[in-house]
C-alpha cells in the first residue's frame, strides 16, 4: 500500500499548479434539502471525484473509501477517476451526478466554482453541531474568502513547502547538511558552494517549485486585489519576493535552462538525475522508490524580518456539490475523514498532513511507513503558516506574467520595468476575461 499511497501523496501536491480558489459569487445557498434528516445507518449513495490526473481506485479505496465503508457500511461509495482536464465537464454533460469533490485549493477555481458545483455547507455545519474551531485556522480563513463568508469544503488535510536534500550530494563534496531556522541568505550561501561541475556533470545548488513558492509566499504577496481586480505586481512586497527567488538563478551554473521556467527543470535534476543537492516544493516527500534520491528535509529558510514565519498552508478539501442529493449522508462522510479517529489513522500511515489544529499528530507523521523511518518529517510543515492570500479566479494569468516577469528580469531587464510591463499585461488579461 505504501507505493501507492506516496503516488497519490505527490500527485495530489503537484496539483498546485495555475489554476486557483476563485473568490466568486455566494455560490448555492445550503437550503435544506428533503434528505436533511438522514442518518448515518440509512443507506446512501455517494460518488467522489478527485481533481488529480490519474488517481486510481485503488489508491482512492487506500486512502479513503475503505476506511469510509467501514465506518458506514450502508453506504455505497463510487470513485470516478480524471483521466484530463475534459472529463468533468464531460461528466456533467452526460448527466453524471458527483456528490464529494476532492480538491487542493490551487484547482478549486477551475473545476469547483468554474463549473458552478460550489454549494455553501454553512447550514450544515451548524444544524450538525460541526466544531470548525478544531480546524488549521488558515485553511478555514481560505474558504471563507473564497466562499464570501460562508464554507464550501471542509479540510481533509493541509500541506505547505519543504526544502528536501540529497544527503549523497552533501556527503559527496564533504559539506554539512542544511538544517532547521537558516535564513534564505545563508542557503543562498550553500547554494553557491553546492554548485559545481565536475567532468561532464553540472551539480546545481538549489532548484525550486517557482509557481508553487510565489503562490505560497512567506510575505503574503498577492497578484491580483481582490476588491478590485486589478494587479498588485508592482508592489514592494511581490518584487521583494520575486528578487528572493531570482537570484538563486543567477548563481553561474544553476541558471534556468535558457532563463525560461518549467516545473521539470526544476525537479529532475533533484528527483531523477540527482544532480541537484536542494530542491524547495511542496511539502510532499519524494515516493518510495529506488529511483528516488537518499533524501531528507528541512524547514523552508525563514525571511530575516520574519524569523520563524513558514510558507503559506495549501490545504486540499471535501466539496459538497451542488448537485448532490445525498447531502446530510455526504456531509457525515465529510464530518467523519476531518476527525481526530481518521486524521490520525491518515497520518500515521503517511497518507497526508492533519488539517486539524493538533500540533501532535505531525510528530506521528509516517510512523507506520516505513520509508519515511529517519527522516527529519517534523521540518515537512512550518510550525507558524505565512497568513494565506486570497486566492481569486485570475490566478492562472498572474502564474503566466509571473514566469515572464522572471525571465525577462533574468534576461538584463530592469526588475522594475518587468514588473511593470507584467502588471499592465495581466490587468488587460483580467479584463479581457471578464469580457470587458
Amino acid at each position: 500500500m505504501k507505493r501507492t499511497w506516496a503516488a497519490l501523496i505527490a500527485a495530489s501536491a503537484l496539483t498546485a499548479s495555475t489554476a486557483c480558489g476563485s473568490t466568486g459569487g455566494d455560490g448555492k445557498a445550503a437550503e435544506k434539502t428533503a434528505n436533511s434528516a438522514a442518518k448515518s445507518d440509512e443507506p446512501a449513495e455517494l460518488t467522489f471525484y478527485m481533481t488529480s490526473n490519474k488517481i486510481e481506485e485503488k489508491a482512492f479505496n487506500e486512502k479513503y473509501g475503505d476506511k469510509i465503508r467501514e465506518k458506514f457500511p450502508k453506504y455505497t461509495i463510487k470513485y470516478i477517476m480524471q483521466e484530463d482536464s475534459k472529463t468533468l465537464p464531460n461528466l456533467i454533460a452526460a448527466g453524471q451526478t458527483i456528490d464529494i469533490m476532492i480538491s487542493s485549493i490551487g484547482l478549486t477555481s477551475a473545476f469547483l466554482n468554474n463549473m458552478n458545483l460550489q454549494y455553501d455547507i454553512s447550514e450544515l455545519i451548524k444544524t450538525n453541531g460541526y466544531d470548525l474551531s478544531k480546524l488549521e485556522p488558515t485553511s478555514v480563513e481560505i474558504q471563507r474568502q473564497i466562499a464570501n463568508g460562508g464554507m464550501y469544503g471542509l479540510p481533509i488535510g493541509t500541506s505547505s513547502a519543504a526544502l528536501f536534500y540529497n544527503r549523497d550530494l552533501f556527503d559527496k563534496f564533504g559539506a554539512a547538511y542544511p538544517k532547521d531556522g537558516m535564513t534564505w541568505d545563508e542557503v543562498y550561501e550553500l547554494a553557491k558552494k553546492m554548485t559545481r561541475k565536475e567532468g561532464d556533470i553540472q551539480y546545481k545548488g538549489l532548484t525550486m517549485a517557482f509557481q508553487h513558492l510565489m503562490f505560497l509566499n512567506q510575505n503574503s504577496a498577492e497578484f491580483v486585489d481582490l476588491k478590485t481586480n486589478k494587479s498588485r505586481m508592482t508592489e514592494e512586497s511581490f518584487k521583494k519576493t520575486l528578487l528572493n527567488y531570482a537570484r538563486f538563478y543567477q548563481i553561474p551554473g544553476n541558471e534556468l535552462p535558457k532563463n525560461k521556467f518549467t516545473l521539470a527543470s526544476q525537479s529532475t535534476p533533484f528527483l531523477q538525475d540527482h544532480t541537484a543537492a536542494m530542491y524547495i516544493t511542496l511539502s510532499a516527500p519524494p515516493k518510495d522508490d529506488p529511483t528516488s534520491p537518499n533524501w531528507d528535509v528541512v524547514q523552508v529558510p525563514s525571511l530575516t524580518d520574519k524569523p520563524g514565519i513558514g510558507m503559506q498552508s495549501y490545504p486540499t478539501y471535501l466539496y459538497l456539490t451542488s448537485m448532490s442529493k445525498n447531502k446530510q449522508a455526504a456531509f457525515n462522510v465529510m464530518s467523519y475523514l476531518t476527525s481526530s479517529e481518521y486524521q490520525q489513522w491518515m497520518v500515521e500511515t503517511g497518507g497526508g498532513f492533519s488539517s486539524l489544529k493538533d500540533p501532535k499528530l505531525l510528530e506521528t507523521y509516517g510512523k507506520n511507513a516505513a520509508y519515511l523511518k529517519g527522516r527529519n518529517l517534523k521540518s515537512l510543515l512550518p510550525k507558524t503558516f505565512a497568513a494565506p492570500t486570497v486566492k481569486t479566479e485570475f490566478q492562472a494569468l498572474g502564474d503566466k506574467e509571473g514566469y515572464t516577469a522572471l525571465e525577462d528580469y533574468l534576461n538584463g531587464v530592469d526588475i522594475n520595468t518587468a514588473l511593470r510591463s507584467a502588471s499592465e499585461r495581466l490587468d488587460k488579461a483580467i479584463a479581457a476575461q471578464q469580457g470587458k
